[in-house]
């Protein structure tokens, strides 16, 4: 659920000033436009008398909003499980426990917004949607993005190693036709996979970097996207080599 979701329904739920999302999000959390639509009717139904009326808004709005937080310590406890189930290496495992922290803190202060849900008025509700939209926006949203990275690049290390053995068996078989027959444009693109690899290598590096050095988590995945362009290259070239390979093997 993405904090433009979250706004949407609060915005419709609560009538929280500056926030005009499409509700059409709300689904997100389970909640349809006839659950909004709840609101509108209440407002509207001539039986109703003014205390009334504020009494079934009132249990209709935290119903709602009830709904829309426990989505998000469900997404806390999804965050949760995919961490625990990373197995990273020696100098990120504090990082991993840092973000765990981060995590447990998240779920605490939604149980706590839940239970203040249980005692305000409407005035409380509009509060309350305003603390959990900032909270959001300036806390979850960032340390899911940095989980999400340090997950993905934690995935793709089996793709660096792979690559790596590659690179050193067809290092292997160059060398050996080099010695037996040199062709400059074996040796050529050989070389062009070993620099795209390298490449690749030193901006996987530098992902890596700017999760423990806690950036941006829009640089590292920015670094993330680009090592695997660069490893792709490695690929292509691989393909080169390999048909030249082929081509130079003694018949």
């Amino acid at each position: 659920m993405t904090v433009s979701a979250m706004a949407a329904i609060f915005a419709t739920i609560f009538c929280v000033a500056g926030f005009h999302a499409p509700v059409a999000h709300a689904a997100d959390c389970g909640i349809t436009a006839s659950d909004l639509d709840q609101i509108t009717a209440i407002q509207n139904d001539p039986s109703l008398d003014a205390s009334d009326e504020i009494k079934q808004e009132l249990a209709v709005r935290k119903q709602l909003v009830g709904v829309t937080i426990i989505c998000a310590q469900q997404e806390v406890q999804v965050l949760q499980t995919n961490l625990q189930n990373v197995s990273v290496e020696s100098d990120m495992r504090s990082l991993q426990s840092q973000m765990m922290g981060d995590l447990n803190e998240s779920d605490d202060f939604y149980n706590t917004e839940l239970t203040k849900l249980s005692v305000v008025g409407i005035a409380g509700t509009k509060a309350i949607a305003q603390e959990v939209l900032a909270w959001r926006a300036n806390t979850f949203i960032p340390l899911n993005e940095d989980i999400n990275d340090l997950v993905l690049w934690n995935q793709n290390q089996d793709l660096f190693n792979t690559a790596q053995t590659r690179m050193t068996q067809t290092q292997q078989a160059v060398s050996y036709l080099e010695g037996v027959a040199p062709d400059a444009d074996l040796q050529a693109a050989f070389n062009a996979a070993q620099s795209s690899f390298s490449t690749a290598q030193s901006e996987n590096a530098a992902a890596k970097a700017s999760l423990l050095g806690n950036l941006s988590p829009n640089q590292t995945y920015a670094l993330i996207k680009q090592s695997l362009a660069s490893l792709s290259d490695t690929y292509d070239n691989f393909s080169t080599v390999s048909a030249l390979i082929k081509k130079n093997l003694p018949q």
